[in-house]
């Protein structure tokens, strides 16, 4: 009795295990590309992220919005992939030995020019730094693999059997250069969708809230700032506020503090952090509409 129920909680325990991990994993993988891409995001602005003190929540729905691009591309390629396998497995029940012959050298000289520009990519930055984004990244991804696949089509399918420990340590590999690869590659992604969100937000700053700041004392910005102007209020018995700020645009609040932008983001424009307290009188107006 007591060894069934030994036995019963090994067998929930794996079951947790094989549904936790997954889940782990891609929570992990959300927070990760939520980070990357908010990184960049604020950077633009000259925004620290942990001057934001965002939550995890916050950056796992930022990762579900980088996520679903690379995840839909890679969908697609796994179709293709397993069409242009039949399509493989075909030729061979054929017996068209020439066209399959061709079929897995192309494959093969693919494969080892892929890897070949990997190789120089990883090797000298300053041609991976002006390449098309995620280029060195999909090429180490795929060169050993496309090797491998087309000596499989060269020889031809085998009876079924156990594989080998070298067998299995170099489909181990092989799958491990796939995921390195596509981990690299949406992380490049993420980075550069978090640049692309931040330059057209800067964009369209004209249609985020405007800002109006009632102050104890002036901010020290440049005077050159376009379209934010400071000057003095009424002097009113009982009140503190003596200046008052306007022309900024929220970008975003967080931790108790507003991020706040001039209208017009060009050289030279700055980023003001204004915290919430007695020192500062807050009102806020509708922006330009779309």
């Amino acid at each position: 009795m007591a060894k069934s129920s030994e036995v019963g909680l090994l067998d929930r325990v794996q079951s947790f295990a094989a549904i936790a991990a997954p889940t782990t994993l891609a929570t992990a993988l959300l927070f990760y590309f939520g980070y990357v891409a908010t990184l960049t995001r604020y950077r633009y602005f000259g925004v620290d992220l942990g001057a934001l003190d965002l939550s995890t929540a916050e950056l796992l729905l930022l990762g579900t919005e980088v996520i679903f691009p690379p995840l839909a591309t890679l969908l697609l390629l796994v179709m293709a992939g397993l069409l242009a396998h039949r399509a493989v497995r075909a030729l061979h029940r054929s017996r068209h030995k020439r066209v399959t012959k061709v079929v897995a050298v192309v494959l093969m000289v693919s494969g080892a020019v892929a890897f070949g520009r990997a190789v120089v990519g990883v090797l000298f930055l300053s041609v991976s730094r002006h390449e098309t984004p995620g280029l060195t990244a999909v090429c180490l991804g795929l060169g050993l693999p496309l090797i491998a696949y087309g000596l499989w089509v060269y020889r031809g399918p085998t009876p079924a059997r156990r594989r080998s420990p070298s067998e299995a340590l170099l489909l181990t590999a092989l799958t491990g250069m796939v995921v390195l690869g596509l981990f690299w590659a949406t992380n490049i992604f993420a980075g550069g969708y978090g640049r692309g969100r931040a330059v057209e937000e800067a964009g369209e700053l004209h249609n985020r809230p405007v800002v109006l700041l009632d102050l104890t004392q002036p901010l020290y910005l440049p005077d050159n700032v376009p379209g934010v102007h400071q000057f003095a209020l009424p002097a009113e018995q009982g009140h503190p506020f003596r200046v008052r700020c306007q022309g900024l645009r929220l970008l975003t609040e967080a931790g108790g503090r507003l991020f706040l932008v001039p209208e017009r983001w060009e050289g030279g424009a700055r980023t003001v952090v204004v915290p919430y307290d007695s020192e500062v009188r807050v009102q806020f107006l509708p922006g330009a509409n779309p």
